[in-house]
């Protein structure tokens, strides 16, 4: 099967269109949303004439079989994440002073202050309600979790203390547990693909701490447990995109939106 994974759109409806478009040209059986939905990062991205959240989520409800929170829906939906890495939110926490937040926190809970408000109608906010923040599938005999960051922030939304290392372990451990070999989240905003297998299970590991990154384009993946970044799909000053999983092929596929802009070697 070719499930395609769009993530972090971030309200760009100009940008959801045209993946929607070669996602169908590239004939996918399915399209999964990695969250982040919402959150227009006005201090970043450049589409603040064809920002239409409510067009976003219309279009992702329509096409998108199976669709999870990311941490700027959460904060929009002022919800509190289920997986938040330990962290106990006063209940409340949305009526808090930033720097009663920051206090609160110890500075791990993004603030969101580039984002822009939201208008949601009663319908979209109890579709987002309604949404998990991971979920397990299989395709041909892979078992695969999808999910908007590492367990147990699978949301994003709060920034841990731990380092890269620490993080990486800890949801390799969730992954063994649920007897998942692979795991593809977003978040990260890279330009490309961003690849991690089991610490231990190459020297790369050891070297960088976490993910190993490649630019867009098609990548085997061992028969080993691991993890995948994908691009984010709004245009935040980045070469944007999406990505396809290929089952029958065991690969990623990273596709850029923009052609004319520089790859990352």
């Amino acid at each position: 099967m070719k499930i395609a994974l769009i993530t972090d759109i971030h309200e760009d409806a100009v940008s959801l269109i045209k993946a929607l478009k070669m996602i169908e040209i590239e004939k996918c059986d399915q399209i999964i949303c990695l969250g982040d939905i919402l959150g227009y990062p006005y201090k970043r991205a450049s589409y603040t004439d064809t920002r239409n959240v409510a067009e976003c989520i219309s279009l992702i409800r329509k096409n998108c079989n199976t669709v999870l929170l990311g941490n700027h829906d959460i904060f929009h939906l002022k919800k509190f994440p289920e997986y938040s890495s330990g962290f106990k939110f006063p209940s409340d926490w949305y009526n808090l002073l930033p720097e009663e937040k920051i206090a609160s926190s110890r500075d791990t809970v993004w603030n969101y202050s580039d984002d822009y408000p939201v208008s949601l109608s009663e319908k979209d906010i109890e579709y987002l309600l309604s949404l998990s923040e991971f979920v397990i599938k299989d395709f041909d005999a892979i078992k695969i979790m999808f999910s908007h960051f590492l367990y147990p922030n699978f949301t994003g939304f709060v920034s841990t203390n731990h380092d890269e290392a620490e993080k990486i372990k800890t949801h390799f451990e969730y992954l063994r547990q649920s007897n998942c070999q692979l795991s593809i989240i977003g978040h990260m905003h890279i330009e490309g693909t961003g690849i991690c297998y089991e610490p231990g299970e190459t020297s790369f590991f050891n070297l960088f701490n976490g993910f190993t990154y490649y630019s867009f384009g098609e990548r085997k993946l061992k028969n080993k447990y691991c993890c995948v970044t994908i691009p984010a799909l709004a245009d935040n000053s980045q070469v944007n995109g999406f990505a396809i999983f290929d089952s029958t092929n065991f690969s990623i596929n990273a596709l850029s939106l923009n052609t004319n802009r520089r790859f990352i070697l």
